[in-house]
């Protein structure tokens, strides 16, 4: 499993810096968390169960200089992915950096499977069976985003491929949009 394109951003960014602590909010298998740590930085990971849960960062302290989530953020309704963009940037320094990706109103899923409300739905089969996922437009994700942080880049890519098969085994993604944030804490 290679590093999703947001770390391997990441790591270009902050390469050569020194004592880079980063956050991995929701790690997953550890792609991302492997190639930072290969990079040198120190990582502290949410796995994905904590993530999810109503106090994810619980226990972590710290200033990290950069965040990185390239799934953790796509699970939840609006106002729950707010709360935990809200907790990311209580937990960055000064010009920290949030790397993530949130889901896009262009993706397939938008409007399929049980509605939870006008930017939530769960997929009624498959592995994610059940899991709210948040859907934004450009505006509003500037919305969510803009009390803590100025956007530095935002980009609607496909992401069937970078997902990857191992998180979709039961259903591969087939037109899914997430946004890559990029974005600097105020």
């Amino acid at each position: 499993m290679t590093a999703h394109p947001l770390a391997v951003s990441l790591i270009e960014h902050l390469r050569g810096a020194p004592e880079i602590r980063v956050l991995e909010f929701a790690c997953g298998a550890g792609r991302n968390t492997r190639a930072l740590r290969a990079a040198g930085f120190d990582v502290v990971a949410i796995d994905d169960l904590t993530a999810a849960s109503e106090a994810p960062s619980g226990g972590v302290h710290g200033a990290f200089a950069a965040a990185i989530s390239t799934h953790g953020l796509l699970h939840g309704t609006p106002a729950i992915i707010a709360g935990h963009v809200s907790q990311i940037a209580r937990l960055l320094a000064k010009n920290g950096m949030l790397y993530a990706t949130f889901g896009s109103v262009r993706d397939a899923r938008f409007g399929r499977g049980e509605r939870i409300d006008a930017s939530t739905f769960a997929p009624v089969e498959g592995d994610e069976r059940g899991v709210a996922h948040g859907f934004f437009d450009r505006d509003q994700l500037r919305a969510l985003l803009d009390p803590y942080f100025a956007i530095e880049s935002l980009e609607e890519r496909d992401a069937d491929e970078i997902a990857g098969s191992w998180a979709h085994r039961e259903r591969p993604l087939s037109g899914a949009v997430h946004w890559f944030a990029v974005a600097t804490v105020k």
